[in-house]
């Protein structure tokens, strides 16, 4: 399902603003004679509103009257400074403009007091964002919905089709009392393990992680299981790639491990966290290193299709053969990037997605590699050779299995 609507929270997952926060709260506590506090301290207390800031960096028994005062203070100097270390995240840009030209509605929704938010907004982003709504009187802030509901109105959208995304557990709590999908930012003031516990739908963990979301909408793991299960293959889900490593080490614990070629495998570090524990093989490491028998084979795919297919494409076609034929055990090791619909669009993704990356990456003479289409070239350097199909385990094998991470890992 396409996502046609986002609401962006500010602080900590479009801006960077911890530093001009830290300085601005420190030039307040300092006015009133209160010791500065560190910005890993400023960190934890974001996130309800600048007032509920002020007070949590004073001592507990501070009075209405002096946390006011502060407050008074804190928006002088912040006013005049907000804009001095505050940046956007590294390729948010990227992801707004992608996202205006897909024709998608952008809001940004804010405990920031609101003219503090839209100067913010309309400073770094200008018209990548169309609404933007900040902390106003007798207005709730969230993760009361109203603001939300009221800002998704303005936006023209509707809950099945937005995403929320913020940094913190008061946005994932703010999208789950709209009714909307909420999707955590790891590069935040927060941990991903906290925006998990929050309750949210979906994890990114740099800002190109959200737009695979926009295209297909947040997957639902249990019935994509369910979908490769039912052709009997094996598959278990991890949101992160940190939990999938002791899954994938156990799994080749003590046994001969050979991995196919894949940049999915190198992204994560498999072959450091499997050297102590396995007897392990792999041609990117050792050059003719092939050994397509092992116990365990561990690869990619270029696509999974949520119809329980599993799509390859291969110019050598080692690494394809070790799926088919050989190993006890194979194990294909995807992030949700590589998901599709069905499996016309998983064979259209093999061709004119992870071919033309893996063609540019190997500087293949290929028409592909310039840009970015299958010509279904003659061209000698041409790496499509084989296309493979797993609709079911290979009957000679013990087991054959999917390990999908929450998280956009390789071509």
């Amino acid at each position: 399902m396409k996502i046609k609507t986002a609401i962006f929270d500010l602080d900590g997952t479009l801006l960077d603003t911890l530093g001009d926060l830290a300085d601005s709260v420190n030039a307040a506590l300092q006015r009133h004679g209160f010791p500065p506090a560190t910005e890993e301290q400023v960190r934890e207390r974001v996130g309800n509103g600048v007032r509920m800031l002020v007070a949590r960096c004073l001592p507990q028994d501070a009075e209405d009257a002096l946390i006011d005062a502060c407050l008074d203070d804190f928006r002088t100097v912040y006013d005049r400074r907000m804009m001095n270390r505050t940046q956007p995240y590294e390729g948010i840009l990227r992801v707004l403009k992608t996202l205006k030209k897909e024709g998608v509605a952008v809001g940004v929704l804010s405990n920031k007091y609101d003219l503090a938010a839209k100067g913010l907004v309309r400073h770094y982003f200008g018209d990548l964002c169309q609404i933007t709504c900040g902390e106003k009187p007798d207005v709730p802030r969230k993760p009361d919905p109203s603001s939300t509901l009221q800002l998704l109105r303005e936006l023209g959208g509707n809950p099945a089709t937005t995403l929320y995304i913020g940094d913190s557990s008061t946005d994932m709590q703010t999208a789950k009392n709209a009714g909307l999908t909420a999707v955590g930012v790891a590069w935040g003031f927060r941990s991903a393990e906290s925006l998990l516990e929050a309750g949210a739908d979906a994890l990114a963990h740099r800002p190109s992680d959200l737009l695979p979301l926009f295209e297909h909408g947040v997957f639902n793991a249990a019935a994509i299981g369910s979908a490769f299960t039912a052709r009997s293959f094996g598959f278990t889900y991890f949101p992160t790639a940190q939990q999938a490593l002791p899954y994938l080490a156990e799994a080749c614990r003590g046994k001969t491990v050979s991995l196919g070629g894949s940049m999915t495998l190198r992204e994560l570090g498999v072959a450091d966290a499997l050297a102590d524990g396995s007897d392990l093989h792999w041609h990117w490491l050792t050059p003719s290193d092939y050994k397509q028998d092992a116990e365990v084979y561990l690869t990619s795919a270029n696509a999974l299709s949520e119809t329980g297919e599993i799509v390859n494409i291969d110019g050598n076609c080692n690494r394809v053969a070790g799926t088919l034929f050989g190993p006890k055990r194979c194990i294909f090791v995807c992030g949700v990037n590589k998901l599709c619909d069905d499996l016309t669009s998983a064979i259209w993704r093999v061709r004119n997605v992870a071919a033309p990356m893996n063609a540019k990456r190997l500087s293949c003479k290929t028409p592909c590699a310039i840009d970015g289409k299958c010509h279904d070239c003659r061209s000698a350097d041409r790496i499509c050779s084989a296309l493979v199909v797993h609709m079911a385990p290979p009957k000679g094998m013990e087991a054959c299995e999917i390990v999908l991470i929450g998280e956009t890992l390789g071509y």
